[in-house]
């Protein structure tokens, strides 16, 4: 079955109610015989099941026929069961006259002011021409409820009092309906403005990249979006309906906060502002949170910037102050060291001095390249050459005993960037995973193209790092290692800033060091 629109459904209840008490109405007149010509119940039964089958139909049919065709159909039959239902209880002074109205109020409800005024039209022709033939004899009503025979001269102010009163109906019922016809139209576009308005505002909140929980004066949850179900399900505080946040934020709080939550760890960023109902008691809070992570590993960055800054602005002085002086000294040593008067233990000074000498040279050396790396002057070589020619010359000297490169780049890969720090880069690694391993190590260099970039990897097989190490592997200055200057991956770290690339470091106890390089191409250049 269709959808029976509200008003359709309404007059057919209605009109199903007033055929059951007429009904009742009958079968009270015949048992009490109070008619003095008894009415023919059985043609009044036949014209009230015939209407309530109509009834039916209509109903079943209502939701599958235009509404406006369906409606006159209904309004015509009902005056026509009136007619007729007139006719078996007396004809001109018949008590259900009273029905005609019916209709008239039905045209008027379902279709509008016009209606109602041809409905009213139609019930004065049907009861005017049902009075005239009962007046000139033509029709003979089988009964009535009132007396059988009137004067004629009552006739005509009778039928002109009904189609007075169909007519007066008919203009306020069809004012009425159409009153009504415009209430119901406002009355549909607010609740569509409502209902957009609901909309609108679920989509706000769904929309909303900040987390926003409403929690009630205990502290639990009664309504949260979607960023906060996602942020705080991260956090490890996965919502529910009756969630308690009170032990995670600080409920009472009016001010901005931060709170660390979860393994990760997370650092979230909140407030806390009083909700209230409409009778302004306050019925809860409103959480807003925002997850300051990333902000957080910025404004670290944004600090070490700063200090690199002050170093860098000491470099130029240190390496004036200190450089100059070592190479002096270092001169000095190595004309005392070929003179004719030292001896053998003074040799041994003599090669102490230079050794140191050289380790504080490359200390200022480090020093410089990290806290002032000159500007990155880019352009293509060829990686796997630089692999070799660097390794060769790293085993040359200080890898000289118990180091080995095995360098799969391939042969073919080009990369963009600046070749002498390229080659700062990996002799600071190799030196590192030699002085990690002076036993013996083994680095292995990776090369390939992605999109937009060239991708190196440097790894080695030596005892690799504990997790709160390599946690601070970038930090200059930071090194576990006995006599470690910790400038070797901080000036890594430079080198491939200054490249505007990427470098992740991965390491575990026992599992060696890698490192992960991501040199990013030159605009226009196709990689990958």
């Amino acid at each position: 079955m269709g959808v029976i629109p509200r008003r359709l459904r309404g007059y057919l209840l209605g009109r199903a109610v007033v055929l059951t008490a007429l009904l009742a109405l009958v079968v009270g007149f015949g048992q009490g015989g109070g008619a003095t010509s008894p009415m023919p119940t059985d043609r009044f039964f036949a014209v009230a099941a015939a209407s309530l089958a109509f009834s039916l139909v209509a109903a079943l049919g209502a939701g599958h026929a235009p509404v406006a065709l369906g409606a006159r159909v209904q309004v015509g039959w009902d005056l026509a069961c009136a007619t007729a239902l007139v006719y078996l209880s007396g004809g001109a002074f018949s008590p259900f006259a009273t029905l005609y109205p019916l209709g008239i109020i039905g045209g008027a409800i379902l279709l509008g002011r016009r209606e109602a005024l041809l409905a009213a039209t139609a019930a004065s022709l049907a009861y005017g021409a049902l009075v005239n033939l009962q007046l000139y004899g033509v029709l003979r009503p089988p009964g009535a409820l009132v007396g059988a025979h009137e004067a004629a001269a009552k006739f005509l102010p009778h039928l002109s009092f009904h189609v007075g009163a169909f007519f007066a109906l008919a203009v306020l019922a069809g004012s009425l309906a159409e009153e009504l016809r415009r209430t119901g139209a406002r009355l549909e576009e607010a609740e569509a403005e409502v209902l957009d308005l609901e909309h609108l505002q679920a989509s706000v909140l769904a929309s909303l990249g900040s987390g926003l929980v409403a929690v009630d004066r205990r502290g639990r949850e009664v309504f949260h979006n979607r960023a906060a179900e996602e942020l705080l399900g991260r956090a490890g505080v996965p919502l529910a309906a009756g969630t308690d946040l009170s032990g995670a934020f600080d409920l009472a709080a009016g001010e901005r906060r931060e709170v660390t939550v979860g393994a990760g760890p997370l650092t979230l960023g909140y407030s806390v502002s009083p909700l209230w109902d409409r009778g302004g008691r306050r019925r809860g809070s409103i959480l807003i949170c925002q997850d300051l992570t990333d902000v957080k590993q910025l404004e670290a960055n944004l600090r070490r910037a700063d200090r690199l800054a002050a170093v860098g602005r000491l470099a130029a002085g240190l390496a004036h102050e200190v450089r100059n002086p070592l190479a002096s000294l270092s001169g000095s040593v190595e004309v005392l060291r070929q003179g004719p008067e030292a001896g053998e233990e003074a040799q041994v000074l003599f090669g102490i001095v230079l050794r140191e000498t050289e380790r504080l040279n490359r200390l200022v050396t480090n020093f410089l390249h990290y806290a002032r790396p000159d500007r990155a002057e880019s352009a293509p070589f060829g990686l796997a050459e630089l692999v070799d020619e660097t390794s060769f010359f790293f085993q040359q000297g200080e890898g000289r005993s118990g180091f080995r490169v095995v360098n799969r780049v391939p042969p073919d890969l080009v990369l963009t960037a600046d070749r002498s720090q390229v080659e700062q880069l990996l002799l600071n690694l190799f030196r590192n995973s030699i002085e990690a391993s002076p036993e013996g190590v083994t680095a292995t260099v990776e090369g390939e193209t992605a999109p937009g970039a060239v991708r190196v990897t440097v790894r080695d097989d030596g005892p690799g790092m504990l997790p709160e190490v390599a946690a601070h592997a970038f930090e200059p200055f930071f090194s576990r290692r006995p006599g470690g200057t910790g400038l070797g991956l901080a000036t890594v770290h430079g080198i491939i800033e200054n490249h505007g690339g990427t470098v992740v470091l991965e390491a575990a106890p026992g599992a060696g060091v890698a490192l992960h390089f991501r040199f990013p191409a030159p605009v226009g250049e196709p990689q990958g």
